[in-house]
């Protein structure tokens, strides 16, 4: 047999106990608390008289809490579920049904559309939240302009999917986001928007390090630090969406890999938004060590759309940073990786 569920348990004592544990906050003079005293019998009573309000409330019927349940599920859903009913079945479906009224029926704020999100889809581990854009579009300057009423979110998973398992997950989410929306809102739900960063990186490695490992861990570095998922980042959260790439950053971390002595220099080679990143139409400029400003806004003599302003330079003309976007999230690739021996100091 069920044990019986209340939903007040308190008994006369517990009642009594609680009233006199109030004397001190409500009535710090009230010092005498003797069971002779009229106040103390006065909370007795009142004890008394809650403790079979209590009682009473306990005493709910199998007819209310169904009809309760009805109210809650509706009447096709109590009869289908619970053709032959009892304290105990209507009891869990109560339950169920009262924790489900806590779940957001409505989506307003960003904190009520992530819930659902991630409530859809449990491996999203980060939700990007943009009012008045409209990310699926192709076009940036599209993207970049203001469009009242739309509201774009990129969804960032816990392990990478394939191109269908992306279209599937996000079609998933837009078509449980719909009718939750606000009348007259417009949503757009993306895959994570990248800039893929191409580097050449040149090191000085100490004497007992070994090639093959030291290119690991530094494309390990890279990758983790640069992630968009929990653990990435400069505060652990994820890389964060708009957030520049500063020069300085690359140096502190490759200086951290294990068989590094020290970075001889880091440059930018290639600058792309599109998923298959470097190509000849990709890169940035012959560019001469990090403090150099020859080619950095030009290939070949010809003006690069674009790059101008995604070089961030100091008054000295040195680049020390790539802008994103504010939608963007950062993906670094090595694309040449130098190594200087300790010995020779010759690139090998």
């Amino acid at each position: 047999m069920a044990l019986e569920k209340k939903l007040d348990d308190r008994t006369y004592d517990d009642l009594v106990d609680e009233g006199i544990a109030m004397i001190s906050r409500y009535a710090p003079n009230w010092t005498n608390r003797n069971p002779s005293d009229p106040g103390i019998t006065l909370i007795e009573l009142l004890a008394y008289f809650t403790e079979l309000l209590v009682y009473r409330l306990n005493r709910v019927s199998l007819e209310s809490k169904l009809r309760f349940l009805k109210l809650l599920r509706g009447v096709k859903w109590v009869e289908s579920h619970l053709p032959s009913a009892d304290h105990e079945n209507v009891d869990e479906a109560l339950t169920v049904a009262v924790l489900e009224l806590r779940r957001p029926q409505r989506a307003v704020t960003p904190s009520d559309f992530e819930q659902i999100i991630k409530e859809i889809a449990p491996n999203v581990v980060r939700v990007g939240f943009f009012a008045g854009q409209n990310l699926e579009t192709t076009d940036e300057a599209s993207r970049e302009a203001h469009r009242a009423g739309h509201i774009s979110f990129v969804i960032v998973t816990a392990s990478e999917l394939t191109s269908t398992q992306v279209d599937i997950l996000l079609d998933q989410i837009k078509n449980e986001l719909e009718p939750k929306r606000l009348l007259t809102t417009h949503l757009h739900v993306v895959k994570p928007l990248y800039l893929n960063i191409g580097l050449n990186v040149a090191v000085r490695m100490r004497r007992t390090a070994q090639r093959d490992e030291v290119n690991g861990l530094i494309c390990k570095a890279l990758t983790r630090y640069f992630s968009p998922v929990p653990g990435g980042g400069p505060d652990g959260e994820g890389w964060p969406f708009g957030r520049c790439v500063y020069i300085s950053e690359i140096y502190e971390i490759l200086d951290r890999v294990a068989g590094v002595d020290y970075v001889e220099d880091v440059c930018v080679l290639h600058l792309s938004t599109n998923e298959k990143p470097f190509d000849e139409g990709t890169s940035v400029g012959v560019q001469i060590g990090t403090h150099s400003t020859v080619g950095i806004d030009a290939r070949l003599g010809m003006a690069m759309p674009g790059t101008k302003e995604r070089l961030l330079r100091n008054k000295g003309g040195e680049l020390v940073g790539i802008v994103l976007h504010p939608y963007e999230l950062a993906k670094l690739t090595v694309v040449n990786l130098q190594f200087i021996s300790n010995v020779t100091g010759d690139v090998r």
